[in-house]
């Protein structure tokens, strides 16, 4: 991919973040740690697609890939966290779920080329797969007990939620 190609996706890509920037700091996100916990990851995969630019042209669309999707992650966590009624706040961290999905098929993809490292890959994404499996069953629980005290199932699911956040907040540094 050309330099001048590669410019639009990534402009595309800061103009998005720089979206969840503002929403950030508007006070508006229901849990501002849990967006910067986000923005953090978007801004390490942001990087790696700009090293990819400079040092690995052939990692690049895979990069900026991983970069869509973990930002798709990101955007989708917000609609949860800023949602005032249960069921929107459901189908958020299902769409949410969905977006970790296909995050972790990218990375699983790039663990595939590790080399030595492969292993040790696998069984960190294994890892971030039982906790986004952890949330999904958190949810269900949750809806068949919600029952007028939505706030507390809410509590359970989003406590899931940044367990996989963690979890998957030390892909990175394993996978290396």
């Amino acid at each position: 991919m050309s330099t001048t190609t590669i410019r639009n996706p990534i402009e595309d890509a800061r103009r998005r973040i720089d979206r969840l920037h503002a929403f950030a700091h508007s006070g508006a996100a229901a849990d501002s740690s849990r967006i910067r916990r986000h923005l953090d990851a978007v801004h390490r995969e942001e990087a790696f697609v700009l090293a990819a630019v400079r040092e690995a042209p052939e990692e690049i669309e895979e990069r900026l890939g991983q970069l869509r999707t973990r930002l798709a992650v990101a955007e989708k966590a917000l609609v949860a966290d800023i949602s005032e009624e249960w069921t929107t706040f459901a189908a958020a961290v299902e769409d949410e779920l969905r977006s970790w999905g296909v995050y972790l098929e990218r990375v699983q993809a790039t663990a595939a080329k590790a080399g030595n490292a492969r292993e040790r890959a696998e069984a960190a994404i294994a890892d971030v797969r039982t906790e986004r499996i952890a949330v999904h069953d958190r949810l269900a629980q949750a809806r068949k007990d919600v029952n007028g005290a939505w706030h507390e199932q809410r509590s359970h699911v989003s406590a899931a939620r940044d367990e996989l956040g963690r979890k998957a907040d030390e892909l990175p540094a394993k996978i290396k």
